[in-house]
């Protein structure tokens, strides 16, 4: 009887680290989300400025609406260069960002104490 008590605690408490750990996950995807929306709301304007301006630059070429939207769809997101430098990110900066970088690094971190 007294090891189907400590049995019966122990999946409580497995079962109670799993569930934080999937409510951590979905509020970190949350976090993300508020993060992506809030960087998309400050760069949508500044990408449609860019593809205007492509439009305006290369009036003579063939499908020019078509290759500049194409040319700026990732615009704002960072990565590489032709080069092979690195590219920031814009708007990381933003608090809904922060927040969502700041649970990562918490999440991250309380991972590694187990």
């Amino acid at each position: 009887m007294q090891i189907k008590r400590y049995q019966l605690v122990f999946c409580f408490f497995i079962s109670s680290l799993a569930s934080s750990a999937i409510a951590q996950g979905a509020s970190l995807q949350e976090l993300e989300q508020r993060c992506e929306q809030a960087r998309e709301e400050k760069i949508a304007p500044l990408r449609q400025e860019a593809i205007e301006e492509c439009l305006t630059s290369n009036p003579r070429r063939r499908n020019v609406e078509e290759y500049c939207e194409r040319f700026y769809s990732d615009f704002g997101q960072g990565g590489r260069t032709e080069s092979g430098h690195f590219r920031q990110p814009m708007f990381h900066d933003l608090p809904e960002c922060q927040e969502f970088h700041e649970a990562e690094a918490q999440s991250r971190d309380s991972g590694r104490s187990r």
